[in-house]
């Protein structure tokens, strides 16, 4: 196995290691023997366990950040891009069920690894957000949506779809629905927060006119 493949078996196994038994319970030992490689050889390539964590961390939210890049089209509504965005932020984390859960077991119980995390997010939030928040104040000031803060609008976002996917191991574990209901559940779910966002911004200027 070269020096590439060693490197993303190592990642494939941490990040299914984290995932399985969360950060604390996750030990270097057993990503080590999920990714096939010597416990010596995991620690050429990664110093701590705290440094493989982080560096999963960055894949995942790295391939989020580049989906809604591509939402950012020129020339397109701030709602179609917003709600695009929306949209991608939604599938990411249906494709990565148990992420959420990861980082919520993190922020209890390792807050710290989060904080010395918080600059990379900040980096990789700043350009996104600031798309999406000058198209806001443009729909505002042009009379074209309700006005609400940039911060409020994004913690609804946030709010709506954290929610979904921490209450999705209840639903499955003790409602016992199968995978393809509990697809249409999920997208069932995203359309409706699509509509309470839209609702939010554009519902009063719809009354009226």
């Amino acid at each position: 196995m070269d020096k590439r493949n060693t490197e993303e078996a190592i990642m494939r196994a941490a990040e299914e290691e984290f995932l399985d038994k969360g950060y604390k319970l996750a030990t270097t030992t057993k990503i080590a023997q999920r990714a096939g490689v010597t416990h010596a050889m995991l620690h050429y390539y990664f110093r701590t366990k705290e440094q493989i964590f982080l560096k999963v961390l960055d894949k995942n939210l790295g391939e989020l950040f580049a989906y809604q890049r591509n939402t950012m089209v020129l020339g397109t509504s701030f709602w179609v891009t917003f709600s695009g965005g929306v949209s991608v932020l939604f599938d990411f984390f249906k494709q990565h069920k148990q992420l959420l859960g990861l980082l919520y077991d993190v922020v209890k119980q390792n807050p710290e690894l989060l904080l010395r995390y918080k600059e990379n997010v900040v980096d990789m939030l700043s350009h996104v957000s600031a798309s999406h928040q000058k198209m806001l104040e443009s729909e505002i000031a042009a009379g074209r949506c309700n006005p609400i803060s940039y911060e409020q609008i994004i913690f609804q976002v946030a709010g709506m779809t954290i929610s979904t996917f921490l209450l999705l191991p209840f639903v499955e574990n003790v409602i016992k629905i199968n995978e393809a209901a509990i697809d249409e559940l999920l997208e069932r779910r995203k359309e409706e927060i699509i509509r309470t966002l839209h609702y939010r911004l554009y519902a009063h200027l719809e009354t009226e006119a």
